[in-house]
């Protein structure tokens, strides 16, 4: 099983990482989380000169606080991070696609990626299993605030 975390260091992000690391601990796989500089934000900005770098330096403590929860709490667990500049949205899909994962997880920010994650894997597989679990009582992870998008490409097989 391949987990991918879409993860920008909010509290919401920080729970669907450690989930993500429990459901390829229990289950084994590789985990993948994908952090993502949204450098499309200072495109003809100009109105604080060191406002990128300022945004940038923020970003890479996000990287390092991703890095010490995996390294503390992702003992056994096959793990890598991945570091991109761009437009998050368009680099979470298209690692999603690229890296064929069975469970993508995401915090609330992204959650516009649905239906376009549930068209991609439409048009990869023929059978899929999706769940989508948000803030209610339903809710897989134990938590409230994370949008889990998950499918698994092999039919019929659940993972959640």
């Amino acid at each position: 099983m391949k987990v991918l975390v879409a993860y920008d260091g909010t509290l919401h992000a920080k729970v669907a990482l450690r989930y993500g690391l429990e459901k390829v601990r229990e289950s084994g796989g590789e985990l993948v989380a994908l952090h993502v500089f949204n450098s499309d934000l200072f495109i003809d900005y100009d109105a604080i000169p060191e406002a990128e770098e300022i945004a940038r330096r923020e970003s890479l403590r996000y990287v390092e606080e991703l890095e010490g929860i995996i390294r503390e709490e992702g003992d056994g667990v096959k793990a890598r991070i991945i570091v991109e500049d761009g437009n998050p949205e368009k680099e979470i899909l298209s690692y999603a696609k690229t890296e064929n994962v069975d469970i993508l997880l995401c915090p609330p920010r992204y959650k516009s990626i649905v239906k376009k994650f549930r068209k991609m894997l439409n048009e990869q597989v023929t059978e899929a299993s999706i769940y989508v679990c948000s803030n209610n009582a339903h809710s897989i992870i134990p938590s409230t605030g994370v949008t889990l998008h998950a499918a698994s490409t092999i039919a019929g097989q659940k993972f959640l």
